[in-house]
């Protein structure tokens, strides 16, 4: 296509789309339609806006909570009273008086409820798995 041809063809097509946009109802359309983009674009803002500040308060919240549990467990002996009585109950493994008893009390532990188990664990896990983290951290 010739520069002329080019011309000729955009000059058409203005001619075309130039009567439409002169168009109050054509005006109105767009208007309203602009409108509501620049609505929603403002909405969406306010939006973003919000969740960034209840995730801020929120983790703000959070931090101070693991800082009161951490707090509250330096000096707490309930980690010490753990080791000390899985201690003595190992070492009761090879004291020859306490030794029936233990036998006795692993026979009597293999028909508890799985649940048992599970609580056992998590009181356990609970306590070493966090507080151990914390300790070995202020090292």
């Amino acid at each position: 296509m010739t520069s002329l041809q080019l011309d000729l063809m955009f000059g058409d097509m203005l001619n075309f789309i130039l009567p439409i946009l002169k168009n109050p109802l054509t005006r109105m359309i767009g208007s309203k339609v602009i409108g509501g983009i620049q609505h929603k674009l403002a909405k969406d803002k306010i939006i973003r806006e919000k969740e960034i500040a209840a995730a801020t308060s929120l983790d703000i919240a959070k931090v101070g909570v693991q800082m009161e549990q951490v707090r509250q467990q330096e000096h707490s002996w309930k980690d010490e009273w753990l080791v000390v009585f899985f201690t003595l109950l190992m070492a009761c493994h090879f004291l020859p008086f306490t030794q029936d008893a233990m036998d006795r009390g692993w026979t009597i532990l293999q028909k508890a409820d799985p649940m048992f188990w599970y609580i056992i664990l998590t009181i356990v896990g609970a306590s070493f798995g966090v507080t151990t983290m914390n300790k070995l951290k202020k090292k």
